[in-house]
């Protein structure tokens, strides 16, 4: 660890970004010039895998052929898209990223016009035909894939509607995008005063690391610079959700689903009572969680707590900033229980420059991993130093080892993980991290520990119950406009600031607070929230397996993270250990949460709160 240092008062372009620690996009295109070559490669493929329109049933070997050919198609549009992607990422600004993005998109939505044909003309023949091709040794590698279109029968459509369905998806996308740009490139959040009092241009990178300081004003000028940005934008921003949600379900109600809660599940093969029971634990959870927040205000010292006083750290201490390469060192270390080879593969990763790490003008904001497959994965950050970019670090390079086993072990069309199951790997390696660094701090070290608790506490608080009210919040404007009702501003404010009553007991709710669900880019991708709660909760079941040294346990994780999506979710967590059509999992991750805070109690009463600082 180093000493803190002054927030930047410019944000850097990128070629003032040392080039080790930019990610290296190489091994999806060596250049631009390599990319418009895939562009022309794609035409060819799409006209082989076309070609075999009509003869799908004809034989075995006619089927497997044209699902290689679409399947090779497919790689292409995947690997145009990634490429596209990240490098508008990298500057949101740049309009020839932009026009590069807006041609992949076109690409991908032209090739899956033309494949739209291999589904329904396959779920047109006989039940009984099908399935003695799917049985056939030849297609074996489609297994899987041929069990799941026939499952899909009842909501696949004709081969016209299909097309029809492949073609909206170009303009059906246009809310999403709308936001991206709005909330990345021409949202101006003005400036404010840091701890130090100098004016700073506020971004939401920067917004988030003085939400952390122990500096109340400080806290709550970054918060409201930052809501009054979004509620500036109120109306647009309903019209724009709203949008995304009739988006939803319109194709819902195409595909004969029973609302578009069901038709999002329904890809993963996961039941709605597995979205329910997770609402219904987090909600029994709310003693819990007041004693909790009763804790924050205690450690803070205040009667009240605003949202702005949510995500400082409680344990009076220095606020800490670690170096890129120092995390980087601290992430292996406490994935070491997973084994040397993991360890191993993760240090190459790093070493060979799969992060983009720092914060450049116009880059988009956040984290994520993303890839395209035959390519090394990659993550991009905005890094500030902070213990809460060191377990973003973890979680992003979970992603990242995930679609790396997958990859190196399953063929292309069973290698992609579905959704369900991608934030099981990323969780259990913070939850493997923050237990590592807590096995390492002696019982009397009372600051580092209720440090590390709170920690702890604060990652159920924001994975699971936070993700869990946002889950709630989805389910019900979907619920809402599929019984007419419009979704607007005020309508959007109401309801968030209800369900932050509910799951935030005690916290004030105003304006700033009801604005929150403007600022929330998963929502535009529907009913994906949940699944970090859930993610979370098999995490911590599958983590303590590891950690404990169960029998198997680290073989089984491992395994899991290699079978891709070669099978439905529930079963591969299954074969791990962890069974989420129960509540158990999502009730056990509430009970360490729990633990966590009456141990922090414990430190409280015995004076913690007020120990010197060293």
């Amino acid at each position: 660890m180093v000493a803190a240092t002054p927030t930047p008062t410019a944000v850097p372009t990128r070629d003032q970004i040392a080039v080790e620690e930019t990610w290296d996009l190489s091994g999806i295109y060596a250049d631009d010039a390599s990319w418009e070559a895939d562009v022309r490669l794609l035409a060819t493929q799409i006209q082989a895998a076309t070609a075999h329109r009509g003869m799908l049933g004809d034989s075995a070997m006619a089927l497997v052929a044209a699902l290689d050919d679409a399947m090779a198609a497919q790689l292409t549009v995947e690997r145009l898209m990634t490429y596209a992607v990240l490098r508008r990422d990298e500057d949101t600004t740049d309009s020839a990223a932009a026009a590069r993005y807006e041609r992949a998109t076109k690409q991908a939505v032209a090739a899956g016009e033309a494949l739209a044909f291999v589904e329904p003309e396959l779920l047109a023949l006989p039940a009984d035909r099908l399935a003695a091709l799917a049985a056939d040794p030849v297609l074996g590698r489609y297994r899987h894939m041929l069990d799941d279109t026939q499952r899909r029968r009842p909501h696949v459509r004709s081969v016209e509607v299909e097309e029809v369905l492949a073609q909206a998806a170009d303009t059906t996308r246009a809310a999403s995008d709308a936001f991206t740009a709005l909330d990345n490139a021409d949202l101006d959040f003005g400036t404010v005063r840091d701890e130090a009092g100098r004016e700073i241009a506020l971004t939401k990178g920067r917004a988030g690391l003085l939400l952390e300081s122990r500096d109340r004003a400080v806290r709550k000028a970054a918060h409201d610079a930052q809501a009054r940005a979004y509620l500036d934008h109120r109306h647009t921003l309903a019209a724009l959700h709203g949008a995304s949600v009739r988006k939803d379900i319109f194709f819902a109600r195409v595909r004969g689903h029973a609302s578009a809660r069901a038709a999002a599940l329904f890809g993963g093969n996961i039941p709605e009572s597995v979205y329910d029971s997770l609402i219904a634990a987090v909600r029994e959870a709310t003693p819990a969680l007041e004693r909790f927040l009763g804790l924050r205000k205690r450690a803070l010292g205040l009667d009240e707590l605003a949202n702005y006083d949510l995500r400082v750290p409680l344990a009076p201490t220095p606020q800490r900033r670690y170096e890129y390469r120092e995390a980087v060192e601290l992430v292996l270390d406490g994935l070491a229980v997973l084994g040397d080879r993991y360890v191993e593969d993760l240090a190459a990763g790093f070493d060979a420059r799969w992060v983009d790490v720092h914060e450049t003008r116009g880059k988009r904001s956040g984290a994520y991993s993303w890839g395209a497959y035959g390519s090394s994965p990659v993550i991009l950050m905005n890094w500030n130093g902070t213990l809460n970019d060191v377990f973003t670090l973890a979680h992003e390079a979970g992603h990242a080892m995930h679609s790396f086993y997958a990859d190196a072990a399953q063929p292309y069309h069973d290698a992609g993980y579905p959704i369900f199951l991608a934030e099981v790997a990323s969780t259990v390696n913070e939850t493997l991290l923050l237990w590592h660094l807590l096995g390492k701090t002696p019982a009397d070290d009372h600051l580092a520990r209720f440090e590390l608790l709170n920690r702890l506490a604060d990652d159920v608080y924001a994975t699971l119950i936070t993700q869990a009210m946002f889950a709630e919040f989805e389910h019900r404007t979907h619920a809402r406009a599929e019984a007419g009702e419009p979704l607007t501003a005020d309508a959007l404010d109401a309801l968030f600031g209800e369900l932050q009553a509910a799951y935030l007991p005690g916290v004030v709710v105003d304006d700033a607070a009801r604005i929150r669900w403007g600022r929330i880019p998963h929502f535009y991708r529907a009913f994906y929230v949940y699944q970090y709660a859930t993610g979370l909760s098999a995490a911590i079941t599958l983590a303590r397996g590891i950690q404990d040294g169960e029998a198997g346990a680290t073989e089984r994780y491992l395994e899991m993270l290699a079978a891709g999506g070669s099978d439905y979710p529930l079963a591969i967590l299954q074969r791990a250990g962890v069974d989420l059509t129960t509540p158990e999992p999502v009730r056990t991750a509430l009970a360490e949460f729990a633990n966590a805070v009456a141990e922090m109690e414990q430190l409280a009463d015995a004076g913690v709160l007020a120990e010197p600082v060293t």
